[in-house]
């Protein structure tokens, strides 16, 4: 009778996971902010780590900075993507063709699929 070989329990957890994670910390933006800090989860399809240690400089880069806050309607729901760094594309006058924004709330109506959603913003 043959056994299986020995795996390492933390590797085979590792291997069972559904996603792979890359950590980014900043200690201005946690001095910044203290307990009031978030941290913020981004599934993606990331293959590579450096590509995921990249995306989360990018959120962290948009931290910086002041910050307005914005009410826009959008299609489409977007109570999941509150937490996140997301970059809006839209044609109004007011941003940019491309920003970054973090969605800090959304009231989806499912009726119209319209969404009020909550954002801020660098200036």
């Amino acid at each position: 009778m043959a056994t299986a070989p020995a795996v390492d329990p933390q590797f085979a957890q590792w291997l069972s996971a559904e996603s792979l994670w890359a950590v980014r910390q900043d200690a201005v933006t946690q001095a910044k902010w203290g307990d009031l800090a978030s941290s913020s989860e981004r599934a993606t399809t990331l293959a590579n780590r450096s590509d995921a240690e990249a995306e989360a400089q990018r959120q962290l880069a948009f931290l910086e900075g002041p910050l307005v806050k914005d009410t826009v309607e959008l299609q489409g729901k977007w109570v999941q993507r509150i937490g996140r760094v997301i970059t809006l594309t839209c044609d109004d006058d007011s941003y940019p063709a491309s920003v970054d924004v973090f969605v800090a709330g959304a009231s989806d109506d499912h009726s119209t699929g319209l969404s009020k959603v909550t954002v801020l913003r660098r200036l």
